[in-house]
């Protein structure tokens, strides 16, 4: 029989462990968010007592199984349910199928170009930075980098410099960005992505891939890569794992103990710290699974190609994705129509209105390079 030890400081969940199966026979499956298996009762009543605990209560349990103590007090919540659940599961020979389906994660954060109180600047990518972290090991395994040289408006602002640390110089040596864009995709194949290797994008928010890949694609006249129409919005999912409000990558560092290391607004330091949030949530058990994506449509009776795009914020699942259900949010997805084959720029905010983004993600994001291009109006 299971038995729970009332009490703040010391309790402990004990599972009969399953009788030994006939030969051949293999344990049940079960997906996370079914509770069907006794365990899951029991998981329920030590994560009413892990709820009990005030914050040094959860970090002396956490040390005592040699856990990170850092954080806030719902993150140490989850750090620590989730160690019971991932224990007392193997002690019952049930096998639960959820996990971050993907051999790995390409986090991706552009720095662009962008004007001061100039709303519907049209922004060109002008930094590329990829960080690859292996989900196994959960680990930082490769980064890649290039600078970008903006076409439509070729001359940095002062203001652009000052915000992300990029010079003239540096664009001016640097390739288009079709070209970069081609050295991202070899990269990718020289990693193994999309052949033998399973990946995901992983972005903070939903602006790099629907507002600053989209629009650069539009104006390359290119199409828009299919790796980077879903994508995983860590912001989402981590306010989803833990229990807390959004924020931007320093509020996510500070909520689970740790620091940014590196230059704000550094698109290569960007996406570091963002991987480093990333891992450690696998570390605490999350399941990170694609929770956005664009779709783009066009008109073959408009000369000027008229697209549609639909923003998920609850993708169509793929199966790895579904057994991550406690990790997903439902939104109901909004179409923006919009005429992207020529000047499109009195229409963004207009677009981004109708996306009908809660204000108080973007406040959340007031670090975001986005606040500094003055698009909280959207």
């Amino acid at each position: 029989m299971a038995a729970v030890e009332n009490g703040d400081n010391n309790f402990e969940l004990f599972v009969e462990k399953a009788p030994e199966t006939r030969s051949g026979t293999k344990p049940k499956v079960y997906k996370d968010g079914q509770y069907s298996d006794p365990v899951f009762k029991k998981l329920s009543k030590i994560n009413g007592e892990v709820n009990k605990l005030n914050k040094r209560e959860l970090q002396s349990k956490l040390k005592e199984f040699g856990l990170d103590t850092r954080g806030l007090k719902e993150v140490l919540k989850k750090r620590l349910k989730n160690f019971y659940k991932k224990r007392n599961i193997q002690k019952s020979r049930v096998r639960v199928t959820g996990k971050t389906g993907y051999d790995y994660l390409a986090v991706i954060d552009f720095e662009a170009t962008c004007e001061e109180n100039y709303p519907s600047y049209r922004h060109e990518i002008i930094e590329f930075p990829v960080v690859l972290v292996d989900v196994d090991k959960m680990e930082i395994v490769a980064k890649f980098q290039e600078y970008v040289r903006p076409l439509l408006n070729p001359k940095l602002s002062s203001f652009c410099t000052s915000l992300t640390g990029i010079t003239q110089e540096k664009v001016d040596q640097a390739d288009p960005f079709v070209d970069v864009l081609a050295k991202v995709e070899a990269w990718f194949s020289q990693h193994g992505l999309g052949q033998e290797k399973t990946f995901a994008v992983l972005t903070d928010g939903p602006w790099d891939m629907f507002r600053f890949m989209f629009y650069q694609c539009q104006e390359s006249r290119i199409e828009m890569p299919a790796w980077s129409k879903v994508w995983i919005n860590i912001r989402k999912a981590y306010c989803n794992f833990y229990n807390c409000g959004r924020g931007g990558i320093e509020i996510m560092l500070h909520n689970l103990g740790m620091k940014f290391e590196g230059s704000p607004h550094s698109g290569i330091d960007d996406a570091v710290n963002i991987a480093r949030i990333a891992i450690k949530m696998l570390c605490d058990g999350c399941c990170l699974s694609l929770n956005e994506q664009i779709q783009i449509k066009v008109d073959p009776r408009d000369s000027k190609r008229e697209a549609r795009y639909v923003v998920y914020h609850e993708p169509r699942k793929s199966r790895a994705a579904r057994d991550c259900d406690e990790n997903s949010e439902g939104e109901a997805a909004e179409e923006i129509d919009g005429d992207y084959g020529g000047d499109y720029s009195g229409e963004i905010n207009h677009e981004m209105e109708r996306l009908h983004i809660d204000m108080s993600e973007v406040d959340d994001g007031v670090d975001d390079l986005l606040s500094y291009y003055k698009l909280q109006k959207s």
